[in-house]
């Protein structure tokens, strides 16, 4: 056997003989393998050594018989406080008494004097291989404690028998459902069942342990005062030292809580969809009050251009008239202006030039009342295309709030009639500047000064 020594570097040891040359020599050997040394030259004094010393020594090479106190002495009394150190026995002989004894102190192993110091350390090496196993089932012990403590802690812990009747529960789920531990062992885990929970889910749940498989999943559990407890959880099953199933373990969180507030955030979530769908309604409606309106606004001003086309017609016919009396005015005028009056027998001259001075009064009334009509139609044609441009501007803002808030589908149409509305006054216009021009034809420059302050 090879011998490890990292792992002999790990343990102390406490060497008791009352032969000084073998002492000194073997403890100055040892050294040179083991962390620390302690030397006795009697069971009296190794005995002292060992109890100020006891939590370093791993390892006791000791002697059997010395003076004042044997080494089985010795072992005997470290036995009374210290269970577990090692013990190695050099001896010169071997009998029955002696192994009897040895057995009793739990005695490692034994060493035939003169000592073989290769076989002591194959045979410490293997105590020091134990040590170690030791510590680290030692430590993970410790840790499995600490898991348990923690799951304890935080989680349900359940036991069962093959049966499924409950042998162990933790005090953790006998605080979260009110049941005292005497009054849950023995009675079946099906007796936890809350009454509205598939029976199926345990059938198929123990049956799957039993099947040596894990079951996860949610089960719903009474509580003492037959409250409900929502708890995810786990079940596997428990084994015997060869191997068969014997039983499960239940792990449990609970989730309770959880649930109920996932439930009142759908609860919450429903209600604001309600809410929203109840403005969004109101909003339409609002907004297609707002179409409404908008499109009545539409249709007055329709009727408006539609007035105002009328009124230009209307100017227009008068403008022809007077044109025409104008015409026949002119003519008579030339005429008088061209005939010699001196030459026409039976002509009045007075009455002549009455009529003439009458005809000259009614030319400047009609002159007068033409430029009235003509300035008149013009004010009226420029408060009818401002107030055109004003509504088709308002009619293209409210468009474009309407656009944001509904869509753009039946806003189409109604910016198609506002561009028809813009061409109709655009069309206006041009039918007014026509109009100017023919006015300006038949008037002369002094009346066109005076109406359109010298445009």
């Amino acid at each position: 056997m090879s011998l490890d020594k990292t792992l002999l570097k790990q343990i102390s040891i406490l060497y008791v003989e009352d032969d000084n040359v073998m002492r000194t020599e073997l403890a100055s050997l040892l050294t040179n393998f083991f962390a620390q040394v302690f030397c006795a030259s009697n069971g009296r004094e190794g005995l002292e050594i060992f109890k100020k010393n006891q939590k370093k020594i791993d390892l006791i090479i000791s002697d059997i018989n010395m003076p004042d106190i044997s080494g089985l002495e010795m072992v005997k009394q470290i036995r009374e406080f210290d269970k577990e150190v090692g013990v190695i026995f050099s001896t010169a002989y071997s009998d029955k008494e002696f192994l009897i004894d040895s057995i009793k102190l739990k005695v490692v192993n034994y060493a035939i004097k003169p000592i073989d110091i290769r076989a002591l350390l194959e045979s410490i090496n293997e105590f020091a291989q134990y040590i170690a196993s030791k510590k680290i089932i030692k430590s993970k012990n410790k840790e499995l404690s600490l898991y348990k403590e923690a799951i304890d802690a935080n989680s349900i812990v359940i036991k069962t028998d093959i049966h499924m009747n409950i042998t162990y529960v933790n005090s953790h789920f006998s605080k979260v459902s009110g049941f005292n531990k005497n009054e849950l062992i023995g009675k079946e885990f099906l007796s936890l069942r809350y009454h509205d929970m598939n029976i199926k889910v345990y059938n198929n749940m123990f049956a799957k342990v039993l099947d040596n498989k894990m079951w996860k999943g949610k089960l719903k559990q009474i509580t003492k005062d037959n409250g409900v407890l929502i708890l995810d959880s786990y079940m596997i099953p428990s084994h015997d030292e060869d191997g068969n199933i014997n039983g499960t373990i239940i792990i449990q969180r609970d989730i309770t809580e959880d649930i109920k507030k996932q439930r009142e955030v759908q609860v919450a979530l429903m209600k604001e969809k309600s809410d929203i769908f109840i403005k969004t309604k109101e909003t339409f409606a609002k907004n297609n009050l707002q179409i409404n309106d908008l499109e009545n606004q539409v249709k007055q001003l329709q009727k408006e251009l539609n007035s105002s086309e009328n009124d230009k017609g209307k100017c227009l016919y008068l403008l022809d008239k007077y044109k025409d009396d104008v015409k026949i005015l002119k003519a008579k005028v030339d005429k008088y202006e061209k005939e010699d009056v001196t030459n026409i027998k039976g002509i009045n001259i007075i009455k002549i030039q009455k009529e003439n001075a009458d005809l000259n009064i009614e030319m400047k009334k009609l002159r007068d009342n033409l430029e009235n009509i003509i300035t008149t139609s013009q004010k009226k044609i420029n408060q009818i295309k401002i107030a055109s441009n004003l509504q088709i501007e308002e009619l293209e803002k409210e468009l474009e709030k309407s656009k944001t808030v509904n869509g753009t589908l039946d806003k189409k149409v109604l910016a198609q009639k506002v561009e028809f509305w813009k061409d109709k006054a655009k069309a206006e216009t041009l039918r007014i500047e026509e109009l100017e021009k023919r006015v300006m034809q038949f008037v002369d420059s002094r009346t066109l000064t005076k109406i359109f302050n010298g445009k």
